[in-house]
């Protein structure tokens, strides 16, 4: 299988009727996708299998779960297996954030 190399500013994209997920890279045990929410937008809590990491990029947010946590850029959220995981743009601008899924 390669490697995948991405420059996400040239993938960002919103969706003004709900937050925009775009698939950057699929693996047998991973996905890596990019997420971009307008400002009110929204990620209902939820759980996976697998544990779940977000990067913020861009923008302001609340992450919304067992632990509710304001997010910005270099915000690092690590949600194990089985942890609900959501996040609202609570900010003026997009919101943007790398999602890896593994499990």
């Amino acid at each position: 299988m390669p490697t995948f190399f991405h420059d996400y500013t040239d993938k960002v994209a919103y969706n003004k009727e709900q937050a925009n997920k775009i698939i950057l890279a699929e693996t047998p045990h991973s996905r890596t996708t990019l997420w971009c929410l307008l400002p009110g937008q929204h990620i209902h809590p939820h759980v996976h299998a697998g544990d779940h990491i977000w990067v913020i990029l861009e923008g302001t947010g609340r992450f919304l779960g067992d632990s509710p946590h304001d997010v910005e850029p270099g915000t690092v959220v690590v949600a194990p297996e089985g942890v609900a995981h959501g996040i609202d743009n609570t900010g003026g601008d997009g919101l943007v954030f790398v999602s890896i899924s593994a499990g």
